[in-house]
């Protein structure tokens, strides 16, 4: 569980939010003494007590064994979780690892287009998920009710559970797009009144209320944000960085912006287009879980968008 993760504490009488840690390395299971010292010393270096100290990752959704122990660690905790369509997200990671040959799969992914890994990864995904089915219980075993709402790794799940979410944990850039999975296991630990589900398409759409979300949710008070800022777009498919900021209308378009690659991602091209329409296929089964939990008020409701493209 090594994870990029980075502290940050929010003083809200002084309406501020810094960081005050980073570093690829930290892993709770690595050194657990270092990230309870760098998250209990906080309030007492700035001798303060109103202090929200918290980490972010975008790499906690996906790893199994994390909700379990963020919730030892902080029983109180609060979750953020914010969600993009699953096939954009897939395009999108699969253009940023085309784009930086020195990310993490950029040299697996060198030789693909956008078609051939999907193609490629969703083989991998449906042997390893075939593999798993085999550890299914019998039909009429353990199918009784009274199980937990929202079973998890270490709360719940049946072995065939848990190894279908290690299929997709595994699977990077196709895999991590099967949300319902990973969300229910942080549903297991910590509830729904503790995991606040927010879409990247409202803080396009509505970013300052959006923000103002997830601080109503915190707790914190409002901040005043420059409206010149709180409108900009960071790590955008032109620029993966969070110094480099961009207008919306300064973002090009999926086609422009691979030019230079071999990623072949054409809106017009027709092995393109069936590698989208196959995500979205092999998604639905799981989006129709998201759907029902919205429904339930469980989540926040789901973009309309997504029952359009997912069957919802």
């Amino acid at each position: 569980m090594v994870r990029r993760v980075v502290l940050w504490v929010l003083e809200p009488s002084r309406g501020e939010t810094k960081a005050v840690g980073g570093d690829s390395r930290v892993g709770i299971e690595l050194d657990l003494e270092p990230y309870l010292e760098a998250a209990s010393l906080q309030r007492e270096k700035e001798n303060r007590t109103d202090a929200l100290v918290g980490d972010w990752s975008a790499t906690y959704f996906s790893c199994l064994c994390c909700p379990a122990a963020l919730k030892t660690l902080n029983p109180q905790l609060k979750v953020v979780v914010m969600l993009r369509d699953p096939a954009d997200r897939t395009l999108s990671r699969f253009l940023e690892q085309k784009r930086h040959h020195r990310g993490p799969f950029g040299a697996v992914t060198a030789n693909h287009t956008f078609a051939s890994w999907v193609a490629f990864e969703l083989a991998e995904l449906r042997g390893c998920l075939e593999r798993a089915a085999v550890l299914k219980a019998p039909p009429g075993v353990g199918t009784g009710a009274g199980g937990p709402e929202f079973p998890g790794w270490g709360a719940g799940w049946s072995l065939h559970q848990w190894m279908e979410a290690q299929c997709y944990s595994r699977s990077n850039i196709v895999g991590w797009s099967v949300y319902a999975p990973f969300l229910e296991n942080w549903l297991a630990q910590f509830g729904p009144q503790k995991v606040l589900v927010i879409y990247t398409s409202e803080l396009a759409t509505q970013p300052l209320a959006t923000l103002r979300k997830v601080e109503a949710f915190l707790g914190a008070p409002p901040f005043q944000y420059a409206d010149d800022v709180v409108s900009l777009v960071f790590n955008s498919r032109d620029c993966y960085h969070w110094r480099c900021a961009k207008t919306k209308a300064e973002i090009r378009s999926w086609d422009a912006a691979s030019n230079g690659t071999n990623a072949g991602i054409n809106s017009t091209n027709t092995a393109f287009q069936a590698a989208m329409q196959g995500l979205v296929e092999f998604y639905k089964p799981e989006m129709q879980r998201l759907f029902k939990w919205a429904d339930a008020r469980k989540i926040a409701q789901v973009p309309e968008e997504w029952r359009k493209t997912y069957g919802g």
